[in-house]
């Protein structure tokens, strides 16, 4: 469907409300949310053409793809993880995947 790239950063980390969040799927989708809804855009984050309501980026959970000894979220709250790759797949109105890369930036 699309790709974008994106800092995880530790304010990712943490939902709307303040509770940590304990996976990567749940960063990215506060990543959106953090972008979209509130404009705590992050320096590296691009705006996406999708994920801007709520339900489109409950869609992110369970679909991801990444690299397990290196998106971790303890490494994306110590700011080891930063700059990364998003690609997302779908039919145009739903999503069926989203992988995570290490992105140079």
């Amino acid at each position: 469907m699309f790709e974008y790239y994106t800092m995880l950063t530790p304010q990712d980390t943490y939902n709307s409300r303040g509770a940590p969040l304990n996976d990567v799927c749940g960063i990215v989708q506060q990543d959106r949310a953090n972008v979209h809804k509130f404009g705590r855009r992050d320096a590296g984050d691009s705006v996406d053409p999708f994920f801007t309501t709520a339900e489109r980026r409950a869609m992110i959970a369970g679909r991801c793809q990444f690299s397990k000894a290196h998106h971790t979220v303890a490494r994306i709250r110590s700011a080891v993880v930063g700059f990364v790759l998003v690609r997302v797949f779908g039919n145009g109105s739903a999503v069926s995947r989203v992988e995570i890369y290490e992105a140079a930036g």
